[in-house]
């Protein structure tokens, strides 16, 4: 059988919300978790600074981030990410406590799929500059 889904074990952000039933109900998007999921703020910063830096710790990735984020997001942040897969936490702690975070194979998936979104986006805003000066 073939890798799972990236978006395998993202929670449902709509659960328990009633969706009318029959032929005018309309099917969710099959990326719609994930696109939610995604969309919180900092989440895909952190996955950005994982894969660019590897494995870091908490203080550490910490400074690699916007300054505007808080250690109390960052912390729930990373468990969410951790949760659905995407992230790994190794507790190499001896005497004095040392957690690493890293991306997982999910995680560094959903990394290439985001650098691959900001190829596009850049080439469409590109298109749409070009389209502008050319006086359209």
């Amino acid at each position: 059988m073939g890798t799972p889904l990236v978006t395998s074990r993202i929670p449902d952000p709509d659960e328990g919300i009633e969706r009318p039933a029959g032929p005018d109900a309309r099917e969710a998007c099959a990326a719609d978790g994930f696109l939610k999921f995604f969309a919180q703020e900092w989440t895909s910063h952190i996955v950005l600074a994982l894969a660019r830096h590897g494995a870091l710790r908490f203080g550490a990735l910490r400074r690699q981030l916007p300054p505007g984020l808080s250690a109390r997001v960052l912390s729930a942040r990373l468990k969410a990410l951790e949760a659905a897969g995407y992230v790994e936490r190794r507790d190499l702690s001896g005497r004095v406590l040392h957690v690493e975070y890293s991306l997982t194979p999910s995680g560094l998936a959903v990394d290439a799929a985001l650098a691959s979104s900001e190829s596009l986006m850049s080439a469409s805003l590109s298109k749409i500059g070009q389209k502008e000066t050319s006086g359209s």
